[in-house]
């Protein structure tokens, strides 16, 4: 029959492979001696490789003992996580049997998607496998393989080595507190393809799959109903975020794109708030250090997300509108230089050491919240839990918002704050009020927010006037665009004062779609 395998894979160098055997942690939790095995996997498929765009793998695998048969159904990675269906059966040689599978669901499945051609092999894999098992009292146990080997066909052939933890038994979390014990301190990079994935790769001759993780990854808002159980919101609203943060956090270290920066930072803050929306219906301490890390990690890329803006959204429009570029060609210059040296900081500072249990508890934020409730449900209903802190985070907006004509820049920007929290809280939520009046209210705040954001950048634009002043007081050249760039903001900024005043009220009057009509 199948069963549901829960894996993690990592890609590792000989280096790491050689640390992680001394590994303290390791010896602590092992049970029995170290396994070496030699294996061979053979991968077959139709000529027209129905099976890869099926997102399954068939394979025949010599385990040192015998010949093992294995469907995976679901083999795709997502950040190094594999959750595939998966039915095994022990065959007499390397010959596919297809009758042997025993799962009355997959099998005929696999015979009508193969009804009208045949199976090949395509590629195989051999590899050496050390294998420990390793144990967590009162959790569960993990398998540890570390493969080297290579993926090879007819043509080709590629090396590769990768840590494999595989879930045996016990508690799901287990595996993210083996994880974390292993790897703390280390730089972690999850695989971002299977072994089954490298050998396609190989046959259709595709190369490394970096051109979609260059590209910025939007939030998608998760679905949620009434009915669901609190644990699993939080489960589905966080899973949403980590997504985003892994995304761009691998996008980040190659793309020069200025909206990667933007979409990170994004999903750093609606992993905050989930967590403090929730942690108010129990005391869920454990993930109070992902939310600690998210925010500082936030202030790091916030530094290039405000190089970025400095350029494309203070400077750029303001030259083009003036249409004298020549004369501030030493100011974009200046600013340039600091963008790149903001963004060769942040990628430094991505790839240290200090993010690995962020990045854990991100790839498996599912296993984390279950490990942080220790098997405890939360008792709130999930109407009840996002009506309170919807209405919490509206009494600390209008608080910060008290006396809004008067606003001094600094508070304008507390206001601003306020409104994105209010923003990230509502937007998740958004699938339990499908009502006008949730839509109304969240297309208000988005356009008070805009506002806000330009009046941020004119504040940004000041600021820069300042920092030259002070640290750059020879450079004559650079005072004055400046000066020429924060008077064309300052006639436009009035402008966005009334706007932001329209729109506070407007944002005032809107019912608020969490209450009951």
């Amino acid at each position: 029959m199948s069963k549901t395998e829960l894996e993690l894979k990592l890609e590792i160098g000989e280096d790491a492979i050689r640390k992680l055997a001394g590994n303290p942690a390791l010896r602590e939790m092992a049970i029995g001696k170290k396994t070496r095995r030699q294996l061979r996997s053979i991968y077959y498929d139709t000529s027209d490789l129905r099976l890869r765009r099926e997102r399954t793998s068939l394979r025949v695998r010599w385990d040192g003992k015998k010949w093992v048969q294995t469907l995976k159904r679901g083999t795709s990675l997502e950040h190094g996580l594999s959750k595939p269906i998966e039915v095994e059966a022990v065959l007499d040689g390397p010959d596919l049997d297809i009758t042997r599978i025993d799962d009355e669901t997959l099998k005929p499945w696999l015979e009508e998607l193969v009804s009208d051609t045949t199976l090949e092999p395509v590629f195989e894999t051999r590899m050496k496998r050390d294998i420990r098992l390793l144990e967590v009292d009162d959790a569960g146990t993990v398998e540890l393989a570390i493969d080297r080997g290579a993926v090879q066909n007819a043509e080709r052939k590629q090396d590769f080595s990768e840590v494999e933890l595989e879930l045996k038994s016990g508690s799901p979390h287990t595996l993210l507190t083996v994880s974390e014990k292993l790897f703390d301190g280390e730089r972690i990079i999850p695989s971002s393809r299977s072994k089954a994935e490298r050998g396609y790769a190989l046959v259709c001759d595709e190369g490394p799959a970096t051109a979609d993780e260059a590209k910025p990854h939007l939030y998608t808002r998760a679905d949620l109903s009434p009915d669901l159980p609190c644990e699993d919101a939080l489960t589905r609203i966080g899973r949403a975020a980590a997504r985003q943060i892994l995304g761009n956090w691998n996008a980040i270290l190659t793309s020069d794109e200025p909206e990667v920066p933007h979409q990170l930072r994004i999903g750093l803050r609606r992993m905050r708030t989930a967590l403090k929306i929730f942690r108010s219906a129990t005391d869920i301490d454990d993930l109070q250090p992902l939310s600690k890390q998210a925010r500082d990690m936030g202030r790091i890329v916030g530094q290039l997300r405000n190089a970025d803006v400095l350029v494309s959204d203070i400077v750029a429009p303001a030259v083009d509108d003036l249409g004298t570029k020549k004369r501030h060609e030493a100011l974009l210059a200046f600013l340039e230089e600091e963008r790149l040296r903001q963004r060769q900081a942040v990628r430094t500072a991505l790839t240290g050491t200090d993010w690995t249990c962020m990045k854990l508890n991100c790839m498996l934020f599912e296993q984390a919240v279950d490990r942080a409730l220790h098997g405890r449900a939360l008792k709130d209903d999930l109407l009840a839990l996002s009506a309170s802190e919807l209405d919490r985070t509206w009494r600390f907006v209008r608080k910060k918002g008290r006396g809004f004509a008067r606003h001094k820049i600094s508070e304008r920007h507390e206001l601003r704050k306020a409104l994105k929290e209010l923003r990230y809280a509502c937007d998740p939520f958004l699938p339990l009020y499908q009502t006008e009046a949730a839509k109304k209210f969240l297309r208000d705040l988005r356009r008070l927010q805009d506002v806000f954001g330009y009046l941020n950048d004119v504040a940004m634009a000041e600021e820069l006037a300042e920092t030259i002043a002070a640290d750059h007081a020879g450079r004559k050249d650079l005072k004055k665009s400046v000066s020429a760039i924060c008077e064309w903001h300052g006639a436009r900024a009035k402008e966005a004062m009334k706007k932001a005043d329209s729109r506070w009220r407007k944002l005032l009057d809107d019912r608020k779609f969490w209450r009951p009509a």
